[in-house]
């Protein structure tokens, strides 16, 4: 089991899966608000789908995820063999027929459950956002990752896409009249989120290409840094961080400067570790401290999200 868990990244499953609870039963599920005419509503009421659904969502999420996961797993066999063989599953633990069953099943049903989910909100064109999705990451495994950049774009478009989700599926088919403002508000708001989310993943996903260059190049894999060389591609790293941080400071300005606890929270847990990661990045060079660094952004990823909790705490007890 531990093996099948290895293969489908069940940590970085778990991740967002965690996000996108979060954000429905941390954040969205506690908002109060006033309608056109003035009535209070609980946005618990207003939201597309049940729990029972909202849950269907999130798995159909990880089924397209854990599917991408396994195809990239399939196609990377050989460079894995030398950048991590301690970690190559195929072929030594699961065969590569398994493999490519499991990729199969998984993919249909993250597809399947997001036509359904499509049908249950009355907006059928949304289930092309599964497919796509799919479609992705079968592409990016068998040869859009090697286009520099554009590939590392394409897995942090997937990972922002796991949150704009939430607001097709739960919040714009509940859209009326009265309440337009208001949820429009929030899908903003989720908006911004995904941004955050993405700039982070690109990171991720550059930094990544420095921890297995040698594989790559032994191979003719052509990344980032096979293309770009390691100083360049932290170079291109850091450049998303500094992105990151500058929108992010935006967002703080334009709606939570008044918000001493909130900016406090932002400073300390999602700010701070990434400009010591950006500092740390150029004086790095171990397979392992890249990997740290790897490891901290995910954790900035969680604090990110988490912060929309620290917000609506901080504004009831302000």
């Amino acid at each position: 089991m531990k093996h099948f868990f290895k293969l489908i990244r069940i940590e970085n499953l778990v991740l967002f899966a965690f996000m996108q609870l979060i954000i429905k039963y941390g954040f969205l599920n506690h908002i109060h608000f006033k309608d056109a005419l003035g009535a209070p509503q609980s946005l618990v009421l207003w939201q597309s789908l049940s729990n029972f659904q909202y849950v269907l969502l999130v798995f159909a999420t990880l089924f397209i995820l854990a599917g991408g996961y396994i195809i990239n797993a399939i196609f990377d066999v050989d460079t894995d063999n030398i950048n991590k063989p301690n970690e190559v599953v195929i072929g030594t633990h699961i065969s590569e027929k398994t493999a490519y069953n499991l990729y199969f099943v998984f993919t249909c049903l993250g597809v399947g459950i997001g036509f359904y989910l499509s049908r249950v909100i009355n907006k059928p064109a949304f289930a092309t956002i599964f497919v796509i999705c799919a479609a992705l990451l079968y592409i990016y495994s068998n040869g859009l990752k090697q286009i520099p950049i554009l590939g590392n774009a394409i897995v942090a478009l997937v990972a922002a896409l796991s949150i704009v989700i939430i607001s097709f599926f739960n919040i714009f088919p509940a859209i009326y009249a009265g309440n337009e403002f208001f949820m429009k508000t929030l899908v903003s708001i989720l908006t911004d989120y995904a941004i955050f989310i993405f700039l982070l993943q690109f990171a991720i996903e550059i930094i990544k290409t420095i921890a297995n260059e040698k594989g790559d190049a032994a191979y003719g894999i052509s990344t980032v840094a096979t293309s770009f060389g390691i100083k360049y591609s932290k170079i291109i790293g850091t450049a998303s961080l500094v992105l990151f941080i500058s929108y992010l400071t935006y967002y703080l300005v334009e709606n939570l400067a008044h918000n001493l606890y909130a900016v406090g929270y932002f400073i300390l847990f999602i700010i701070a570790p990434v400009v010591f990661i950006g500092i740390k990045l150029f004086q790095y060079e171990l397979n392992k401290e890249y990997l740290l660094v790897i490891r901290i952004l995910k954790i900035v990823q969680i604090t990110t999200i988490l912060s929309l909790l620290i917000i609506l705490i901080s504004m009831q007890y302000a």
